[in-house]
């Protein structure tokens, strides 16, 4: 007891000290992150990377700045910017060693059932694992559309690698943090679950918080352009487990299961009811990867929970937890025509909204854990304080309550500047210029993409829909064809009206880009 007593008699010192962190904090972010998101939106990018350059000098969110900086970068068209960016997130949790990389020791999953006095929104913030595959997915487009395929392909196995590790290493975490919930935390469980049954639409669209279905088939993609048909089959395989409903996976997958598998080629072929001549892929194609509006942003939300006082009475506290609220979201696809043809529609092939959901689904049963046992112990070294003759105690505990009631927002951290859905076309198109045109089917709005294919290249174009902007970039995914190019649309902060490439690339330097 005489502890707790020095410790409370301290409570000038841990008044101020609780008030330092929360400025250095994140007790707001929620709050600033949608301001910038809506800035960013409106092709305000100077606005979003002050802000994410503010989260790189910060004590706790340092590592989510670089991620909301890059991505910001990467939609204004300074690929080599953001590729910088990445770069150093990136080698904080992937190290090279002598049989290949490696992901650092803590870097992911190690908080998952940590136990902390400390309040959530007053921890460095670590990256949750589809946030780590999302970055090497974009650092991978990032080395394309900067005109490095080795560097991409570099990311890429990478990319495969990290997919691999995490699913063997994370599933575990996950089973001990929910195991880790004692009965008094169980019944705390049990509350938090009956709120976060609202998420249960978008849950189902994923089947794990850490694998990445459109990722996988990328990899996939430029493993067959580099000639390696075994890894190919096998990341198009991944990615149609993961995204089973996706046209152009299906049939990737089918294509090279059929060339090692004749009868289990057979088989799914008749379940999915595919024609199996039109398993074929023209020399000169295009590859669309369209994203689909902001993902949804957590909020906090005081949940009566009950936590047995001194005597054993249960007392019901109000504490912070994280939410999604948003409903799940209703993809938008793009159909594409050339010249009045109509060469086919996106199709959804990664649903990052549910992959965030179930993320958090996944942490909650640590989040729980903490918050209890933080009220837990306050509520009980209220009791000590209030049953001894001693002001001075009380008024330690009432320093204390008072910092703990500024700090105990809920962590609502996460990488916002992401999209909701990606989508994904892959199609044969004549080699020469075209003039792309791009139709959104729920809004009917159109926009258009200029793109040059070369006589047996596959082009890569990634549009990314904000909501307010969107961005396009091109880029060759067979070595051969034209520089990549990048095109803004919608930004009134942007007043250049020349289409431009990068034929020779200089690190340092954006991809010419055109605002309309």
């Amino acid at each position: 007891m005489s502890l707790l007593c020095k410790f409370v008699n301290r409570s000038g010192g841990i008044l101020l000290a609780g008030a330092t962190l929360l400025a250095a904090g994140c007790a707001t972010h929620s709050q600033n992150a949608g301001m910038a998101i809506t800035k960013l939106k409106t092709g305000d990018t100077d606005t979003a990377l002050r802000w994410s350059e503010k989260l790189k000098q910060s004590t706790f969110s340092k590592d989510l700045g670089y991620l909301e900086s890059g991505r910001v970068k990467m939609l204004s068209g300074d690929f080599a910017g953001s590729r910088a960016d990445f770069a150093t997130e990136i080698d904080k949790v992937l190290e090279e060693t002598e049989t290949g990389p490696a992901i650092r020791a803590g870097s992911i999953g190690s908080t998952l059932a940590a136990s902390t006095v400390t309040d959530d929104t007053l921890r460095e913030y670590q990256l949750s694992p589809y946030e780590l595959i999302q970055l090497l997915h974009y650092q991978t487009l990032n080395y394309f559309f900067s005109g490095d395929p080795e560097g991409a392909g570099v990311e890429m196995r990478r990319t495969v690698f990290a997919q691999d590790a995490i699913a063997e290493k994370y599933s575990g975490e996950i089973e001990k943090a929910q195991e880790h919930a004692s009965a008094n935390q169980a019944k705390a469980m049990d509350t938090v679950q009956a709120k976060m049954a609202a998420m249960g639409p978008a849950l189902e669209r994923t089947s794990s918080s850490y694998e990445n279905g459109l990722a996988w088939y990328f990899c996939g993609l430029v493993f067959e352009k580099q000639g390696d048909a075994a890894n190919a089959s096998l990341c198009y395989r991944k990615a149609w487990e993961l995204a089973p409903g996706n046209t152009c996976v299906l049939k990737d997958f089918l294509r090279m299961l059929r060339t090692q598998d004749q009868q289990a080629f057979n088989g799914l072929a008749a379940q999915n009811n595919v024609n199996v001549n039109s398993l074929t892929r023209s020399s000169t194609e295009i590859v669309v990867l369209y994203e689909d509006s902001m993902i949804s942003q957590r909020q906090a939300e005081k949940i009566p929970v009950p936590i047995p006082d001194f005597r054993g009475a249960i007392i019901l506290v109000s504490i912070d937890f994280p939410f999604y609220y948003d409903a799940a979201y209703m993809p938008k696809p793009l159909t594409i025509e050339d010249g009045g043809t109509v060469l086919g529609t996106t199709e959804p092939a990664a649903y990052l909204q549910s992959l965030a959901y179930r993320d958090l689904k996944d942490k909650m049963p640590g989040i729980v854990v903490r918050n209890v046992t933080r009220a837990a112990t306050k509520v009980i070294a209220q009791e000590v304080a209030n049953n001894r003759n001693d002001d001075l105690v009380k008024f330690g505990m009432m320093a204390i309550n008072a910092v703990s009631s500024l700090a105990s927002t809920s962590d609502t951290r996460a990488w916002y500047s992401i999209p909701m859905v990606t989508h994904l076309y892959r199609g044969p198109i004549s080699p020469g210029a075209h003039t792309l045109q791009f139709r959104n089917t729920a809004t009917g709005s159109i926009f258009t993409v200029p793109v040059t294919v070369t006589d047996g290249e596959t082009r890569l174009v990634w549009i990314a829909d904000t909501g307010g902007i969107t961005a396009a970039a091109t880029a060759s995914l067979s070595g051969k064809g034209l520089p990549p190019t990048f095109h803004q649309y919608n930004n009134p902060f942007h007043t250049n009206t020349v289409m431009e490439s990068l034929h020779e690339p200089v690190a340092g330097n954006p991809v010419g880009k055109i605002g309309s």
